[in-house]
């Protein structure tokens, strides 16, 4: 059964062991990145995922804590002698960061360089990310301070199950379009600031795409979990949990 990974909860600014916020979506027989913080092989080696699986990255937004990952990610692939192209998609500006990310560390010198493919995704209400035989991922703009950052919808083609993930945003309208009659709705919950939500508006905008299950990641501190469930609830009848780093959630 498809199934979401936490490989990390954090917000930018950690209070705790947690490692920043990225997920890990996992079919059969394909993976996927959705973010990339830390050290991602080593989190894809603790939770069992082998490692040929992983087809591809979808980078929401270029802010540090979302991509600081990727030269490691590209770099571990690349030690573990991986032919096959590797995919990453995101919004336009986001890729090119990354591609500059490879032009100062000079990767097309370093012999038998893996094959990296970079793909924009259009700055657009439900714009196609990418179609395969077992997922269909769809993207908006969200909104989040003056970057372009896109929530994610994965749409499992076997069980008709839906995750979506908001990525970095103020409670917006397009993420309850985006969202709608979910399965999972993993929406950020930092706080009440610019450009981000607290867990009562994450809860709220549960509620109106009327999803089945919310959980809350790229909060601050963990001790804030149960008071952040309560604030939720006041929100969103549903099921509401803070995600702890390695949750999983199948759909």
């Amino acid at each position: 059964m498809p199934k979401v990974i936490a490989l990390g909860t954090s917000a930018a600014l950690p209070h705790d062991a947690r490692e920043h916020t990225h997920l890990l979506v996992e079919g059969e027989t394909e993976a996927y990145l959705i973010d990339c913080a830390g050290s991602p092989l080593q989190r894809l080696l603790h939770v069992g995922m082998p490692l040929q699986k992983l087809e591809g990255l979808i980078v929401t937004h270029h802010h540090p804590d979302h991509i600081y990952g990727v030269p490691m990610l590209l770099t571990g692939l690349w030690l573990q002698g991986r032919r096959r192209p590797f995919h990453i998609y995101g919004p336009e500006k986001s890729v090119r960061v990354l591609q500059a990310f490879g032009e100062l560390l000079e990767w097309g010198t370093w012999p038998d360089w893996l094959t990296v493919v970079y793909h924009g995704v259009p700055t657009r209400a439900n714009a196609l990310v990418l179609d395969t035989p077992e997922f269909r991922i769809t993207a908006s703009p969200a909104e989040h301070l003056v970057i372009t950052s896109l929530a994610v919808r994965v749409e499992a083609k076997r069980t008709g199950g839906v995750m979506v993930y908001s990525s970095d945003t103020e409670p917006c309208e397009a993420v309850v379009r985006l969202a709608q009659g979910a399965d999972v709705l993993i929406h950020e919950a930092t706080g009440p600031h610019e450009g981000h939500s607290s867990a009562a508006q994450a809860g709220a905008i549960a509620g109106q795409a009327q999803v089945k299950r919310l959980v809350l990641v790229h909060y601050p501190r963990a001790e804030d979990a149960p008071l952040m469930v309560v604030q939720a609830g006041q929100e969103f009848a549903g099921p509401v949990e803070v995600a702890e780093d390695f949750a999983v959630y199948q759909f």
